[in-house]
């Protein structure tokens, strides 16, 4: 859906293709965050105790219960009260999200589906560094599906498909459009955003939500998604066509950093094959060599891999 692709590809890094809700295998729920009226609640106690004490005590006491006023760490978050108000998209935590991670150099990703629980994909998770990325899909069978992308400075984009029990790499090329300028940006001028800022409580545990809903200009078509963040601001769960009989809740975790820069590489072991395909459909495989397979080592090939060329 057009009207997806901007938040989709910043909130995702691109390289996920979630489109928002394309699945990803179940995990465990986050312990629940400690809700700011813990702290405050503790503090009313200590303060009823204390009154008993002499007047210093209580002074100290009014020192305490000030510096959260002055220092506001709650206040900065003033826009992320989960009112039931709406903001302007370019306002919200989720545009802050997006626009974090859209600009940082390296970007880690997993995602975990959390309903419906009966997915075939039980996790997705992707690396990318803005040039390469990474992604492994993992299914309820225990089957691995392995990808590389590498974007080339002239704009040709070579992806690979990994096999990695058989050291097998099979590569297919893609020449790019050059980058329009809008596609940097987060927010698509074909779109009206309305951002909600609601709770969504998940496996027992409130979560600040913008639920943000997308109506396309031309079409008038609407989708709405919610973003649920955690009391650090982490986002920690999407969820696609809420209170529907197609609602989906995906479980994200998201880092700056890389775990292993290697993966956005190919292992010098590893045998790369190259597919091209002719105007007529007709398909060429050739090893790293340059040695163009016959019909019978391309089928030899596929059946190593266990899949098709």
């Amino acid at each position: 859906m057009r009207m997806m692709k901007r938040v989709a590809v910043s909130i995702l890094a691109a390289a996920m293709a979630l489109s928002l809700m394309t699945a990803c295998g179940g995990g465990d729920a986050p312990s629940a965050p400690e809700t700011p009226s813990n702290p405050g609640t503790s503090q009313g106690e200590e303060k009823k105790d204390d009154s008993t004490d002499s007047k210093p005590e209580d002074k100290k006491d009014d020192e305490k219960k000030d510096p959260p006023a002055e220092s506001k760490p709650e206040d900065k978050k003033d826009e992320e009260v989960a009112d039931g108000s709406t903001i302007e998209f370019n306002k919200s935590r989720t545009y802050k999200w997006a626009l974090e991670y859209g600009s940082a150099k390296k970007v880690y990703i997993k995602a975990e589906p959390v309903k419906p629980a009966s997915q075939d994909v039980v996790c997705t998770e992707s690396v990318t560094d803005g040039r390469k990325s990474y992604t492994k899909v993992t299914y309820k069978n225990g089957k691995v599906a392995e990808a590389l992308a590498d974007l080339t400075q002239n704009n040709v984009l070579n992806q690979y498909e990994l096999y990695s029990n058989q050291k097998i790499a099979i590569m297919r090329s893609y020449t790019m459009n050059a980058t329009n300028p809008d596609d940097n940006t987060v927010l698509d001028p074909e779109t009206n955003y309305t951002v909600k800022k609601t709770t969504r409580v998940i496996n027992a545990v409130p979560y600040y939500t913008e639920a943000i809903t997308m109506e396309d200009k031309d079409t008038k078509r609407t989708e709405t998604q919610m973003f649920c963040y955690d009391n650090t601001g982490s986002l920690v769960y999407l969820v696609s066509s809420p209170d529907t009989a197609d609602e989906q809740i995906v479980h994200v975790q998201c880092s700056k950093s890389i775990p292993d820069s290697a993966i956005l590489s190919i292992p010098n072991d590893w045998s790369v094959y190259t597919v091209t395909y002719s105007a007529g459909h007709s398909v060429t495989v050739k090893d790293q060599s340059g040695h163009e397979l016959t019909d019978e080592e391309v089928e030899a090939l596929a059946k190593k891999i266990g899949g098709t060329i």
